[in-house]
């Protein structure tokens, strides 16, 4: 990792990472919260995240052709435009009304989905397109490292923000992290050799088509494609977690808006700590088998929160959870990194992403119709069954991913 960051390209790719990873993270922290505690705000903000994750589900195959047919670069940098103009005109209409409407926060929330949306795909892409193969273990765990720092920091400072400043304070700050974020990957040496003649002015209705051709390629692997997707349950639970966190703090916890951002300071921090140990962890068992053993840490933490709803053991659960959601997440990603070829590698991402925010999509709706009847804990309690059948799978699976050399 420390040859690594003697790379002027990685060193500009996390610095201007953690810019942009720290605004949109205040602003993700801070938004559902004001959402809950509105009159009927877990109603609010479950069909907001149900109807931003259809949106976003309907979008994405169309740009994952797009990436794949495009400077992966210039992708990322209207990314980092897009997050600066949605967000720095929502700080002007709040700074311009003097006051935040419930519709103001929905937009600010679905935004700063759509920009997670555009920029994880591309950087995904333009990291595997622009180092060597060799890096891709420590480029992994460093950019996961970056992403954790910056939402510990983001965590933080929202548990500072909420409540005490305006939230086009809290949305200026973020719209200026995005503009840091644009001007230092600007200057990141880039060449699109992925590209063909002719493929620039292919047709966006294309895009379905271009998601099954990716299919292809997966389904050709059918054990590696169903250790996959097991693989990414933890990080759909995740997301479904972000819904369920705020009312959780609110309402079994009745605790305050620190209580919420110490919280995601500790899910970070346990995303660091995946960071600088699942490299030591996969040299000693492998890949493979380090995704399994961190898969059971998650549900550790899932299990936690069932059963036990005290302040201290939240932090310890969102730990844990933090821990194995990121461990799983950058074993699997050195192993896609290896596996797939750069030249659909877009695509790829997208087709996972696309079943993630389908099946996000039903989870939310679940949750949402079920919350207020069956509480956060029992929700909690769904999530880690969930995750204890995608355990079962990934153990069964596992040979695949050994068998393909990165175990």
């Amino acid at each position: 990792m420390h040859s690594l960051l003697r790379d002027s390209r990685a060193r500009r790719l996390v610095i201007a990472n953690l810019f942009s990873s720290v605004g949109s993270g205040i602003t993700i922290v801070a938004v559902p919260w004001m959402l809950v505690n509105h009159e009927g705000g877990n109603q609010t903000f479950g069909w907001t995240t149900f109807w931003t994750t259809v949106v976003l589900f309907l979008f994405i195959p169309y740009y994952g052709a797009w990436v794949d047919r495009h400077s992966r670069k210039a992708m990322l940098l209207w990314g980092e435009v897009f997050g600066f103009g949605a967000t720095f005109c929502m700080a002007l209409v709040a700074l311009v009304t003097g006051r935040v409407e419930t519709w103001q926060l929905v937009v600010t929330f679905f935004c700063g989905w759509l920009y997670y949306t555009l920029h994880y795909p591309a950087k995904f892409a333009f990291v595997q397109q622009i180092f060597d193969r060799s890096q891709y273990q420590a480029l992994t765990s460093m950019m996961e490292v970056q992403g954790q720092i910056a939402s510990m920091a983001a965590g933080g400072l929202a548990s500072l923000l909420i409540g005490r400043v305006e939230l086009s304070t809290i949305l200026l700050i973020d719209a200026s992290s995005y503009l840091v974020g644009l001007v230092l990957m600007g200057t990141i040496p880039y060449e699109s050799t992925h590209l063909k003649p002719g493929t620039t002015t292919a047709a966006a209705s294309s895009a379905w088509h271009a998601v099954a051709e990716a299919w292809r390629w997966l389904a050709q692997r059918p054990t590696l494609l169903w250790f996959f997707i097991c693989s990414f349950v933890p990080f759909l639970a995740v997301m479904v977690s972000n819904y369920l966190f705020p009312i959780y703090v609110s309402q079994i916890l009745r605790a305050s808006p620190a209580v919420y951002g110490i919280g995601e300071m500790a899910f970070a921090g346990g995303a660091v700590l995946a960071g600088l140990s699942v490299p030591l962890l996969t040299a000693r068992i492998g890949q493979a088998k380090s995704t399994v053993a961190l898969a059971g840490v998650f549900i550790a933490g899932g299990a936690l929160l069932t059963v036990w709803p005290v302040t201290g053991v939240f932090y310890a659960a969102l730990l844990l959870m933090g821990l194995g959601n990121a461990g799983v997440r950058v074993a699997r990603n050195v192993i896609v990194l290896h596996l797939v070829p750069n030249a659909i590698m877009g695509r790829v991402n997208v087709f996972f992403a696309a079943f993630e925010r389908f099946w996000r999509t039903v989870l939310i709706l679940t949750m949402t119709l079920g919350v207020d009847h069956l509480g956060a804990r029992v929700c909690f309690a769904l999530l880690v069954v969930l995750n204890l059948g995608a355990f079962a799978g990934l153990l069964a699976t596992r040979h695949a991913a050994e068998d393909s050399g990165n175990g």
